[in-house]
């Protein structure tokens, strides 16, 4: 009877084996003047293709600027002028929304001119002074993954805004500035899940496999005994 077990659990085995899968979707926008409110479209997980074990959401950002220091005293100063930008995400799901409101802004970017001297009443322009990240997500969402789950799939809104501006360090409060800033953001998720198929859903030619299985471990058993 023993051996008689273990051929139906093989055959049972190959009839729900699991197969581990992954989707993705994404978004990006273009780079527009500051400050920007910009947002995309990403897909929910579709409950048909398999039960969703694992979500990773990655938000990216990046900024240019270009601009110009003016010293306006009668002697010369020094001077560090740092492009900053903040990007504040939201979400058109309530349970995601709740996570990116908390963590905002979630990505912080920065790119400065280093250190420089000007002579008095000298103007020089700067750029383009760049920075791009991106921050992921992922078991931090667990406990959240109904909320992205729909039979049939469908879709949900990430967006961003912006704060922009320049910090200046040195100069005395006699260095004047000038910028232009743009900036971009975006995001991409993917979807971990186990699509292993319910025991209906065996295909056709898989079925005379299994009775074969299971018959010959009939016939084993019965063999053993005599």
């Amino acid at each position: 009877m023993k051996t008689k077990a273990l051929w139906l659990a093989a055959g049972l085995a190959l009839a729900g084996a699991a197969n581990a899968g992954t989707v993705s979707y994404s978004f990006g926008n273009p780079f527009e003047t500051t400050e920007i409110n910009q947002s995309g479209t990403l897909g929910l997980f579709d409950s048909n293709l398999g039960t969703l074990t694992g979500i990773s959401l990655t938000f990216t950002g990046a900024n240019t600027t270009d601009l110009t220091l003016t010293n306006n005293a009668a002697q010369q100063q020094r001077v560090t002028a740092t492009s900053l930008t903040d990007l504040y995400f939201n979400s058109s799901l309530a349970a995601l929304d709740a996570l990116i409101q908390a963590a905002n802004p979630v990505i912080s970017l920065s790119a400065t001119t280093g250190s420089v001297t000007l002579a008095a009443g000298q103007s020089q322009s700067f750029g383009p002074l760049a920075d791009a990240d991106a921050i992921t997500w992922d078991s931090m969402l667990n406990s959240i993954l109904a909320a992205f789950t729909q039979a049939g799939g469908g879709n949900f809104m990430l967006g961003c805004d912006s704060t922009s501006g320049i910090s200046l360090i040195g100069g005395g409060g006699n260095v004047g500035s000038n910028q232009a800033t743009q900036a971009m953001c975006g995001a991409t998720i993917t979807y971990t899940f186990d699509d292993a198929p319910p025991p209906t859903s065996v295909p056709e030619p898989a079925m005379p496999a299994l009775v074969g299985i299971a018959m010959l471990g009939l016939w084993a058993a019965r063999r053993r005994k005599s």
